[in-house]
């Protein structure tokens, strides 16, 4: 028998609660912030202008919304490429369960987990005035890259609105060879109090299928493909790029580039010395330190779904930065060259640190590239300035050599 949602998440409780709390984060907090603000010595880092010191209290106050009361984020495909600007939708077929490309690590998780394969939509983002084919097929030599938007696995979207849609529009926007980016709508997860969903490696498989849509339906050639992913989507792209280098599969080798924003490397959260990010950045960073807050352990418990919860620690496709992940010799081996972007201030700034750090021991050309006063994900906020644009560009110049 289903039990019934919690208080907050039916109505009238949920509409009169998300009243108080707009009410009183506009008339109360924003305005008590603002006097508080007013020293540098009181904002979370002193470099930073008042707005910006608001803007991040602000999102770390509210991001247990979307658990309390059920806010879903998700975004409604559209009937219509005539609802989209510089945009199309795709749909891509779900891997057929006799694939070469259904294996490995992937098939024995998804087996643990009653996961298969399924149908879901893309979005392919144009630059404007591009001159890409009507029937979307590649150009000679054409680049693109394939974006796996962040949200803890269970939030964002892939839709052109979607505020992680400003990452391809970054990309577009700075890059002189790109002309288009496809954004994969993958399944997210669901734990309790919502119905379980989705647990992994169900994102995977739909990312791998949107690999093998661009690469044997579009015609783009691997070594033109970047990988790229923030957040949670950055580990998505990892344990993509992973499965296609581990299990040599025929007909669909390694991409060119993988392309690491932010990524959420190590479910674990083991490192907490007082020297680890993890611990250093909680109080510059845009997630709350209440140690009571679910916004992280509910994306951990709903992407492992029935998967030991020893696997947030030693399963190198879901925490390949973790410290109880062994071997870490070889770990990284026939990966690509990867670019690696975080922010100084962010708590999951380890996470990035130790990949590059593993990446280079295994051979693999790597760029490492942290921007000191910058929060977690900041490509996707654009107030997060002159930070975000000077980084899209760094990485956009390593797009287009």
């Amino acid at each position: 028998m289903a039990q019934p949602a919690p208080l907050l998440r039916r109505q009238p409780f949920k509409g009169l609660y998300l009243t108080y709390v707009a009410f009183s984060t506009l008339f109360i907090r924003i305005p008590l912030w603002f006097i508080w603000f007013l020293p540098r010595s009181n904002r979370p880092r002193a470099t930073w202008s008042i707005m910006r010191s608001i803007r991040v209290v602000a999102f770390r106050d509210l991001t247990g919304l979307t658990i309390t009361v059920g806010l879903k984020t998700a975004h409604d495909v559209p009937k219509s490429d005539d609802e989209l600007k510089n945009a199309r939708v795709v749909w891509v077929e779900g891997l057929p369960e006799d694939s070469e490309a259904f294996c490995g690590e992937v098939r024995r998780a998804a087996d643990v987990n009653g996961v298969k394969p399924a149908r879901v939509p893309a979005y392919w983002f144009f630059k404007r005035d591009s001159a890409v084919h009507k029937d979307l097929k590649a150009k000679a030599g054409e680049r693109t890259v394939l974006h796996i938007h962040g949200g803890a696995f269970y939030l964002g979207s892939a839709h052109p609105d979607a505020t992680t849609a400003n990452i391809a529009h970054g990309l577009l926007a700075h890059s002189e060879k790109l002309e288009r980016v496809l954004a994969v709508e993958y399944r997210l997860s669901a734990t309790h109090p919502d119905p379980p969903a989705n647990p992994f490696p169900a994102a995977v498989l739909d990312c791998i299928a949107a690999y093998q849509y661009l690469v044997k339906e579009a015609g783009f050639e691997p070594q033109n493909i970047t990988i790229a992913g923030d957040s949670a989507g950055g580990n998505i792209a990892f344990a993509l790029v992973r499965h296609l280098v581990e299990n040599n599969i025929p007909g669909l080798p390694p991409p060119g580039r993988l392309l690491s924003l932010s990524s959420w490397l190590d479910l674990s959260s083991s490192r907490k010395t007082p020297e680890s990010s993890l611990v250093r950045n909680a109080p510059t960073d845009i997630f709350s330190t209440n140690p009571t807050s679910r916004f992280g352990g509910y994306g951990v418990e709903a992407y492992l779904g029935a998967l030991s919860p020893e696997e947030a620690k030693t399963n190198r496709y879901i925490s390949p930065s973790s410290p109880h992940v062994s071997p870490t010799e070889g770990l990284f081996k026939g990966f690509p060259r990867t670019y690696v972007s975080a922010g100084g201030v962010e708590k999951i700034l380890d996470d990035s640190t130790v990949a590059a750090e593993r990446l280079k021991a295994d051979g693999v050309d790597v760029t490492l590239d942290v921007e000191p006063e910058s929060v977690h994900d900041f490509m996707v906020f654009t107030w997060h300035e002159p930070e975000r644009t000077n980084a899209l560009k760094r990485i956009c110049k390593w797009l287009d050599q």
